[in-house]
């Protein structure tokens, strides 16, 4: 046992040893720091930065926002008619700068950035439509009224048999609802289509019919650019030359609405009154001063007038033929199909075709390859008719489509004969060239071929305000196949014709398609699609009209 003097050595020593510890681990803790935040909620390495904290509204506690969080898109059903819903967004936690460790750190998601809580669960009742009221129809339009049940965007059309015109889509999302429908024909039945789509994509439709009012006592015609306007509609004529009254009512049946002239009398100042309000006419520019009537829309000038000017004819030269303008009425000329580049001019030259397109506000011609070229040119229809469009400065033109033999040597080979099916590829290669109107020649014609021509005017009727419309752009992969489209309200039409004699496959791109599948217009197929066009078979001289309904429909 050590003495009272070594024990005092050593309990010394042992103290001097605890306090070389105490003073080492203060060294220590002074070096490597640790945020009292980091103790407040637990033990935790040294080196990691204290958690970010995310506050929700509608949780009772923050959340960890550390790691990087990729808030997806919800996931949203096609959209049938465009709506006012939020857009959907992403939100990106990224990775904060190194925050000062002393104290922790809370991030507040800004309420327009939270995607996820703009729009509430559907209700639970289904989306209805009710109350759908003809307000007012008249020769040329109509106004509907209609409620849903909860608020939506809408989009009407209307059509003979379907859908084929769609009106402007509703910017905002109501209640109470109005549509008004324009460029109706007189006294013609139609189905209107009313569909309405929710904030939640919920789509549903309702059909009202309407029957137009009869042709108004006396009509208004105008031209606007390469329209034809009449009684405040975008028209496309289908017209007949020189029919006798005999013939009027075969024609309105099989479609025309137009009457250029009396064949059966030297003076058609009357021809408005003996149709009585059935159709439109236009008479001779001798009588464009004193002739009036319903239905007279204006007057036309000689046939075929370049074939008997030289030239160097002048406007001057033929100012006694022109006659003066008149409120309300328009004029129309048609030349030879000598004027298009292919076409063989005339022993005179072209020189009179810039003075004569100047003369009238709408200007066709005839060019007809069966029955005057003796051969199938139906490609050049389409051309000629383009050419024309340019040489007439944009003004409304037409062409006459050849429906029966006449009296030209090609007659002698009946392989020539006009046909059912080289009457409507003529006639739709005109309007995918640019007609805004068409004439059939002579007036009178067979049967079968009566029964194309109806049917061919029925198409044009329900989608004249269509064919009208703006060009778009379309190509197909097969040359003998023509194609032109027009666009309308969100919907695309597109006409192809083949010019064979052959059975072809062509893919038809279009512009703008995005994968919406096209339905033939007269016979209801869909046409599968994907994002740049879609593919048909055609049969020899095959002509086919397809609508792209707007998205959603």
């Amino acid at each position: 046992m050590p003495s009272s003097g070594e024990l005092r050595l050593r309990t010394f020593i042992l103290a001097l040893t605890a306090l070389g510890g105490i003073w080492i681990a203060l060294v220590i803790q002074r070096t490597h720091s640790v945020p009292a935040a980091a103790f407040a909620s637990g033990p935790q390495p040294a080196d990691f930065a204290a958690p970010k904290l995310v506050r929700v509204p509608g949780l009772n506690r923050p959340v960890a926002a550390t790691p990087v969080a990729d808030v997806s898109p919800r996931v949203r059903p096609f959209t049938r008619v465009p709506t006012k819903q939020t857009p959907d967004v992403q939100v990106r936690l990224a990775a904060a700068k190194p925050a000062k460790r002393s104290r922790s750190a809370t991030v507040v998601v800004p309420q327009q950035d939270r995607s996820y809580a703009e729009t509430p669960p559907p209700p639970l009742e289904p989306l209805a439509i009710s109350d759908a009221q003809v307000v007012s129809v008249d020769s040329a339009g109509a106004r509907i009224t209609w409620k849903t049940n909860v608020p939506t965007q809408t989009q009407a059309a209307y059509g003979l048999d379907a859908p084929t015109i769609w009106g402007q889509p509703s910017g905002d999302s109501l209640i109470e609802h109005e549509s008004v429908l324009t460029g109706l024909e007189f006294g013609t039945t139609y189905q209107v289509y009313l569909h309405a789509v929710d904030e939640w994509n919920r789509a549903q439709t309702t059909t009202v019919t309407i029957t137009t009012q009869g042709m108004p006592n006396r009509s208004v015609a105008s031209t606007n650019g390469s329209q034809i306007v009449v009684d405040n509609r975008p028209f496309f004529p289908t017209a007949v030359w020189a029919q006798c009254s005999d013939g009027f009512n075969s024609n309105i049946n099989d479609g025309i609405n137009l009457f250029m002239g009396d064949g059966c009398s030297t003076n058609d100042s009357t021809l408005s009154t003996r149709l009585d309000g059935r159709a439109y006419s236009i008479v001779n520019a001798e009588y464009a001063g004193t002739s009036n009537g319903r239905g007279l829309i204006g007057w036309y000038y000689p046939d075929e007038w370049d074939a008997f000017l030289q030239s160097t004819v002048t406007r001057q030269d033929l100012a006694k033929s022109i006659a003066p303008p008149q409120t309300g009425r328009i004029s129309f000329l048609t030349l030879t199909n000598h004027f298009y580049s292919l076409a063989t001019p005339l022993p005179q030259g072209k020189g009179m075709y810039p003075t004569l397109m100047s003369i009238p506000d709408v200007v066709g011609f005839d060019l007809y390859p069966l029955q005057v070229w003796c051969r199938p040119a139906f490609g050049d229809v389409m051309d000629a008719q383009r050419e024309l469009g340019t040489a007439s400065g944009g003004k409304p033109t037409f062409q006459w489509i050849e429906v029966a033999p006449m009296e030209h040597k090609c007659a002698e080979d009946k392989q020539l004969d006009p046909t059912p099916a080289t009457v409507r590829a003529e006639a739709w290669l005109a309007v995918a060239g640019g007609a805004s109107a068409l004439g059939y020649f002579p007036n009178r014609w067979p049967g079968n071929i009566g029964e194309e021509i109806a049917r061919t005017n029925r198409e044009i009727k329900s989608l004249s305000q269509a064919l009208l419309a703006p060009v778009g752009a379309a190509t197909s992969d097969v040359s003998a196949v023509r194609v032109s489209t027009r666009t309308l309200n969100g919907a695309t039409y597109v006409i192809a014709v083949n010019t064979s004699s052959a059975s072809v496959q062509a893919k038809i791109s279009v512009d703008g398609i995005a994968g919406r599948s096209p339905v033939v217009v007269g016979g209801g197929q869909v046409i599968g699609a994907d994002d740049t066009g879609f593919s048909d078979n055609f049969g020899p001289l095959a002509a086919r009209v397809y609508i792209i309904p707007p998205a959603g429909w």
